[in-house]
């Protein structure tokens, strides 16, 4: 029989009376959301294509601790709200986004971490087509000016976990199209491909790994000083991944 199920007997209910949480030390927790997107980098030179990076969303902190440094958007888990709960409301609150694939990392909890008091983290990946947002309140910035930064509390190390999960999982999923446009060219998405694994893939077998997983649309591109590619989208819908 369950938990909730069970009945409570006597003893059980007299324990309860005497229990007396305050006697612990206080440890709070927090949701950290680490959101990841590809944005197009234009090119100065028409007859170059543009390149793409990856980039992570920051927001800039108002308040001590870490005052006026940049954290992940983040926020303390309310009395009656699970995980999942508080995650969606500092998404909305700190960034305008809702409704993004969401999954849980890790829990993060150094001893030390925070300097106010004891908080646990339970960090979050968001994958969202930075195309199709409109921002309020954050910035997007590469992997590259991330580790050139020194971010609140342990988040650098946070994001590091994340690039680490998403290296590991993206050649035995889709989770990849949830950062990608409705309609793209296969040499973009490789591209994304190149991104997180940190590695050159070769154009024909990757075309091959991923050919069963995308749609022709029937249009090409029109790209001035260059020859027109195909357009795709991927076949299954995003619920689906």
């Amino acid at each position: 029989m369950d938990g909730k199920n069970r009945p409570e007997g006597a003893g059980e209910k007299e324990f309860l009376s005497r229990y007396h949480p305050e006697k612990y030390a206080p440890i709070s927790i927090t949701v950290d959301a680490i959101v990841v997107g590809v944005a197009k980098d234009t090119a100065d030179n028409y007859r170059k294509l543009d390149r793409q990076s990856l980039k992570i969303l920051l927001v800039k902190r108002e308040r001590y601790p870490y005052k006026d440094c940049y954290s992940l958007p983040g926020g303390f888990v309310g009395e009656k709200e699970t995980f999942e709960d508080t995650l969606k409301r500092v998404l909305l609150e700190k960034t305008g986004l809702s409704d993004i694939y969401s999954e849980q990392l890790y829990t993060f909890g150094g001893v030390e971490r925070d300097p106010r008091m004891r908080i646990v983290s339970c960090a979050y990946i968001s994958l969202v087509d930075i195309s199709r947002t409109s921002i309020a309140g954050a910035g997007w910035f590469s992997i590259e000016e991330i580790r050139n930064m020194e971010l609140a509390f342990d988040h650098n190390q946070i994001i590091e976990e994340a690039l680490k999960r998403l290296n590991g999982k993206i050649n035995y999923t889709d989770i990849v199209f949830h950062m990608m446009p409705p309609e793209f060219t296969i040499s973009e998405l490789q591209e994304v491909y190149e991104l997180i694994l940190g590695k050159k893939l070769f154009p024909a077998a990757f075309r091959r790994t991923i050919a069963d997983k995308l749609e022709d649309t029937g249009k090409m591109t029109s790209n001035a000083g260059h020859r027109p590619s195909k357009i795709f989208r991927y076949k299954k819908a995003l619920q689906e991944i």
